[in-house]
């Protein structure tokens, strides 16, 4: 079973003797933590449960009873001030031990109201958001409108089959390679999403030979995330190489969008990144945040069918590697989309380990979980299937989103 404790701070400075009695805080209560944060994220992996409890501005002189309950009603609120469209978990999910809670005599911290939760009964890639409030107090205690509620963002946890590349193998999308199909739907991407989940074993050690560059996916010259860059920067940097948006019909016409994480990645961690393009912004998001933002200069469209202007050694969209049968990157992968949308940043939080196959606008969708006859299966039936080169093994027993 997991449990997780909320961590209790921010305590001290609004607990005081001295306060003016005209202050926001005298003889109030409201949920620890939540002035810092209203949302809590509570990854859920089988039976696991969790605590909240709730603080007073004043120390108790007798014991004070405080109730607090799930707050449904709150949801559609949160929703549209976030702009996100979380739903309510279903009932056989979740319950709550111990909602009346009592701060007791002489202390500012009452005892724990706990949740628990299963995630048999939540689904792969739906946010799930149960509002949890203080609805009363004794003792002449007042909620604290800002922090009376917190909203407790479900997310399921997954165990999930990975291909490990190795540094020898990969896969070719041939279906989006123009040389291939003269239909292809990845020419003139007017939006677009790219996104992927990997876990680096190692990278090169030599940051000036071309061979240490670790590509992941894309085309390369063209639009490509990959470690290093083979021109001296580190060989476990992520970079957007050339980031192309324009006119395809020469190369001069297209603008050019280098982009580079700031930090520098260990092995032996999961990592989640994606470009999105909405026809006017390309934002680069790493774990669930904005790392880069820029407005193009021209607008334009991405092709993602050919690379090296059609090169016939490099024709297109390939993972884990690029330029050819080079630059392969070493370690496991999870998840690859392409989308013809621009996607939200809370799209992509909730879509880290899965997505519903059907989802608008998703063009190809690989899950790296299995493979027939050297092919990995696109899962929206789409056809754009992933071949296989080289070695992948695959392992078992991997948990998403950790």
């Amino acid at each position: 079973m997991k449990k997780y404790i909320l961590s209790l701070c921010a305590v001290a400075a609004i607990v005081m003797a001295g306060c003016d009695k005209g202050t926001e805080f005298n003889d109030n209560v409201f949920v620890t933590g939540a002035l810092d944060s209203q949302n809590i994220r509570f990854n859920i992996d089988g039976q696991s449960t969790m605590a909240l409890t709730v603080t007073s501005s004043i120390k108790a002189e007798s014991d004070i009873n405080v109730q607090m309950r799930p707050a449904p009603e709150l949801l559609d609120a949160y929703n549209r001030k976030t702009g996100r469209q979380y739903q309510m978990p279903p009932e056989d999910a979740y319950s709550i031990e111990d909602g009346n809670v009592v701060i007791k005599s002489g202390s500012n911290m009452s005892t724990q109201m706990i949740l628990h939760a299963d995630s048999e009964a939540l689904k792969e890639g739906v946010g799930y958001c149960l509002p949890v409030t203080i609805s009363g107090a004794d003792g002449g205690l007042v909620p604290m409108e800002s922090a009376r509620t917190v909203y407790i963002l479900f997310t399921k946890v997954i165990s999930i089959k990975v291909a490990n590349l190795g540094r020898s193998g990969g896969y070719d999308i041939k279906g989006f390679w123009k040389s291939v199909n003269e239909n292809t739907p990845v020419e003139a991407l007017q939006q677009m999403t790219l996104e992927m989940k990997v876990f680096p074993l190692s990278f090169g050690s030599n940051p000036r030979n071309g061979n240490d560059i670790s590509s992941l996916c894309g085309c390369e010259e063209n639009f490509l995330f990959r470690f290093g860059d083979g021109a001296g920067n580190p060989t476990n940097k992520l970079q957007l190489a050339k980031g192309a948006i324009g006119a395809d019909s020469h190369p001069n016409k297209k603008d050019h969008y280098d982009t580079w994480a700031e930090e520098l990645f260990p092995t032996g961690r999961w990592l989640h990144f994606a470009a999105v393009y909405d026809g006017k912004y390309l934002r680069i998001y790493l774990d669930g945040r904005q790392i880069h933002f820029v407005e193009t200069k021209n607008g334009g469209t991405i092709n993602l069918s050919m690379a090296y202007n059609g090169h016939d050694w490099s024709d297109g969209f390939t993972i884990g590697r690029s330029a050819g049968n080079g630059r392969n990157f070493n370690g496991y992968i999870s998840e690859c989309r392409v989308w013809n949308v621009a996607r939200t940043l809370d799209q992509l939080n909730n879509g880290i380990c899965y997505v519903d196959p059907d989802s608008e606008g998703l063009v190809a969708y690989w899950r790296f979980d299995h493979e027939e006859n050297g092919t990995v299966r696109d899962e929206t039936g789409h056809g754009y299937d992933a071949t296989r080169f080289g070695s992948v093994t695959y392992v078992d027993g991997q948990k998403c989103p950790y």
